[in-house]
Parts: C-alpha cells; structure tokens; sequence
C-alpha cells in the first residue's frame, strides 16, 4: 500500500504572513494551480488513490478533491475530519507572523506569548500533547486497518496542513520503528538529518510511503548506493530554532514551544464517525502493525510543480473565485465536420 501525506495548495493567509490554523484560510489562484498539477501528476504516474482523508478546512479539501476529480474511476468520496486540522493558534489566529526578538533565540510569537500567556482572555496555543492524541486517534480509527490490508496496487492519501502533518508522521514512524527504511537518495545531504523531523511541508508538497509485509528481521536502515546501514531514530531529538519565516507557511511555526496543555474548545463538533482513543494508549504500538514494513520512498516531494510560475501582477496571489472563468472558455470550440 502506498501513503501519501499532503500538504494543502498556497493560501491567501500563506501569502499574507498570517498565522491560520484553524482559520478557515482560502486558496490562493496559485494554490488551486498547485493542486490541480498535483491531482495530474498522481493519475499520470499511475497513482491509484483509493481512499482520500481530509482536514475539513477548504484549502485541505479543495485540494484533495483535485486529486479525487483527477482519478480514473474516482473514489466516491473524501472523508472530511475535523482531526486533521492545522494547530489551533489561539490569540494568534488570523494575525501576523511576530518579528524575532533581537537578542535570545525564541521565535517572536514565544516571546509574545511570555509575555502576555497570563493577561485575561488569553487563549493559548494548541499543545503538541493535544496534537499528538488527535493524530493517534485518526491513525487508530482510519489507517490502522487500511495498512494491515496491503495491496499493492492502493493508496491512501492524507491532506492536511504543515505542522499536524509533522505529528502525524512522527506517530506513524513510532508505530513502525525499528522497521523503516529511506530509499536511497532520500536522505538529506545537511548534516543532522534526522527521520523525526524531516523539515517544513513545501505547499502540496508530499510525503511518499510504501507499507509492506515484512519479509523476515530488519533494522531501520538508510539504502544509500546499494550499501544498507543503520539509521536509527534517536529519542531525544529537537526541533532546531529557525528565523521567523519571510515566506509565510504554516508548518514553520512547528519551532514555536506550546505552553500548558491547553485543548482547543472553539471548534466545531468533528466530521463523520471517530473511534475515541484513551491517551493512555495512544502511543502504543498497534499490534496490526507488527507485521509491516515501512519505505520512505520521496521527502517534501514536489515533481508535479516544476515548471509552474506563480502568474505575475499579483493575480497569482490573489483568493480563488470558482466562478472565474479560464481564458480558454471564451473561444467557442469549432465542430468538427463528420
């Protein structure tokens, strides 16, 4: 079975350096052009995507359902879940990005936060622990039984935002560990590359994954020129401190330290069914898994974008109306005499 973790296509608050998790954020022109080169390169590289998960934010969706429109049979639906939403920022939501302070090495929305986390009617930021339960319970309810079913010829694709994505490849690869291998190529060149965090999610960029029986005894294992050796996963690995971005993206708050184990409570009841998880449990491995290997076959993967150009004069930036017209629509096509 292959699993393709997804980021969604450029978004209006992408463009304009706001903080949006839970923000309902827009595509941008180009966003939508992103994800629709997305959906095209999936179904020409024979990609066969049988089930598709979503945040059930727009950006996520629309550009799931670019990637479902694009199938040949398509598949019946996108499972729309509240799970994979982006972390809720809190005060921060819809806001800009806070400059860096000049001295120390926090980010300017840790510093902020420091500063003003006990003023009344604060609301704090999603914790990673909130984060973490949110993902173990999506893993359990919807990819669990998926991966024990391998088949070759199916995928799965998951669509969902920067840094939840983070957590959920985090929990995935606690869940197969020690049985993981990176194709070779895959692995970062930089010095420190680490299988733990793996860096931002580019927009509609894609974590490539094969699940598979596993033939016999394995370690972790990095496949570099054909030689096998050990990659092991360390525990105690950290999010290094990064500039505040001067692009804006979502995933690059991934460096900013939640404080106090705050869950979010504004949000809107959860789409579909869930099958609750005890915390308790949520980091145990799944026995269903027991048998399986794990391939990281491709890293922020972004074949499908080459060659594309944002349109220039702001338009590429500028929020997505479906109703536009393409400029194609405006010429009547000629029939063609029988």
């Amino acid at each position: 079975m292959r699993l393709l973790l997804i980021r969604h296509g450029e978004t209006v608050d992408n463009v304009a350096g706001n903080y949006a998790g839970i923000t309902d954020s827009a595509l941008t022109n180009h966003g939508v052009l992103q994800a629709n080169r997305l959906g095209r390169h999936l179904a020409d590289t024979g990609t066969k995507v049988a089930h598709l998960f979503s945040s059930d934010l727009q950006r996520a969706v629309i550009t799931a359902e670019a990637i479902r429109e694009a199938q040949d049979p398509a598949p019946p639906q996108t499972t729309k879940l509240q799970l994979l939403r982006e972390q809720d920022f809190g005060f921060y939501e819809g806001k800009k990005f806070f400059e860096r302070p000049r001295e120390g090495n926090k980010s300017g929305k840790d510093a902020h936060l420091e500063d003003h986390r006990d003023e009344p009617g604060f609301i704090g930021v999603e914790s990673k622990e909130s984060m973490r339960i949110r993902v173990e319970s999506f893993i359990d309810a919807h990819l669990v039984q998926l991966m024990h079913e391998v088949e070759e010829e199916r995928s799965v694709a998951v669509i969902a935002h920067g840094i939840i994505l983070s957590h959920l490849w985090r929990a995935i690869l606690k869940r197969f560990h020690p049985f993981v291998t990176v194709v070779s190529g895959v692995q970062a060149t930089a010095p420190g590359f680490s299988l733990e965090y793996l860096g931002g999610w580019s927009n509609t960029g894609y974590l490539d994954l094969e699940v598979k029986k596993r033939a016999g005894p394995s370690n972790s294992t990095f496949e570099s020129d054909g030689t096998a050796t050990s990659a092991k996963i360390p525990s105690t690995s950290k999010v290094g401190t990064t500039p505040d971005p001067v692009f804006p993206d979502d995933s690059a708050a991934e460096n900013a330290t939640s404080q106090g184990s705050f869950t979010p409570q504004h949000q809107k009841p959860a789409t579909g069914t869930l099958v609750p998880v005890e915390p308790s449990l949520a980091s145990s491995p799944s026995p269903a898994l027991k048998e399986l290997h794990l391939v990281v076959k491709a890293v922020n993967s972004q074949e499908h974008l080459k060659g594309l150009k944002k349109t220039r004069g702001g338009i590429g930036s500028l929020k997505h109306d479906s109703n536009q017209k393409t400029v194609d629509s405006f010429f009547k096509k000629r029939k063609l005499e029988p």
